[in-house]
């Protein structure tokens, strides 16, 4: 066997590795499931701090107090659940909206000088009937996975209805924008939580927002939310 054979062999050798090699570094992009876009924190939203400060009447005031109960009721409820349900991440996430929805309460609390009513404590709310449903959905929801599906589901639906009709009750520029922000929340947490409840053969019939809602909501994309 002559030498410039051997020699050929080894750089065909040579080309083929280095070929397998820059090969093997190529993947395949993965394919992520689809989550709502992120935008800015309301506090350095330019859109709503460009919006003035108007005075408030008492249905106003009395809305943006139960809204942000509504939120942490959300908020201690879904965490609860999640406690006892540690198989459903999405009960966490539903929880890290609600605590987007109180942190843009947060700023309008800020805004117009109105003391937070929420209790530091979680699971005790001010508002008597929240407290009320907070205790039957948590021993509801303990009961399954679904439903504790179901009962983080009905917290957004009855959030989306009370947001809808805050928004009809003011003409406040700034806070019809704080509550579309809200309302987008809601929407994307009813979105997930009916194709979750798909899983268990489950569909969420709507207590508070009108069925046509309802459907609308299901058939349109996520939708862009506040960031932390």
């Amino acid at each position: 066997m002559s030498r410039s054979f051997l020699i050929g062999t080894l750089l065909l050798v040579c080309l083929l590795v280095a070929a397998a090699g820059c090969t093997g570094q190529q993947s395949t992009p993965a394919t992520a499931t689809p989550a709502a876009p992120v935008a800015t924190p309301i506090a350095s939203d330019s859109g709503f701090n460009a919006l003035p400060k108007a005075d408030l009447n008492a249905t106003e005031t009395a809305d943006i107090l139960l809204l942000q109960e509504e939120a942490k009721f959300a908020y201690d409820l879904n965490s609860a659940l999640y406690g006892m349900h540690t198989t459903l991440p999405l009960l966490l996430n539903i929880s890290d909206s609600a605590k987007i929805s109180m942190k843009v309460d947060d700023v309008i609390l800020v805004r117009y000088n109105i003391p937070d009513p929420e209790s530091q404590k979680a699971g005790v709310f001010t508002n008597p009937s929240l407290q009320q449903m907070y205790n039957n959905d948590l021993n509801t929801g303990l009961s399954s996975a679904a439903d504790a599906l179901k009962m983080s589901a009905r917290a957004a639906d009855m959030n989306a209805a009370d947001l809808t009709a805050a928004i009809g009750r003011t003409d406040n520029k700034d806070l019809i924008y704080i509550y579309n922000q809200q309302l987008a929340i809601a929407r994307n947490d009813l979105r997930e939580l009916s194709s979750a409840l798909g899983g268990y053969g489950v569909v969420y019939v709507p207590q508070y927002i009108t069925p046509e809602s309802y459907a609308l909501i299901l058939a349109s994309p996520m939708e862009t939310v506040p960031a932390k």
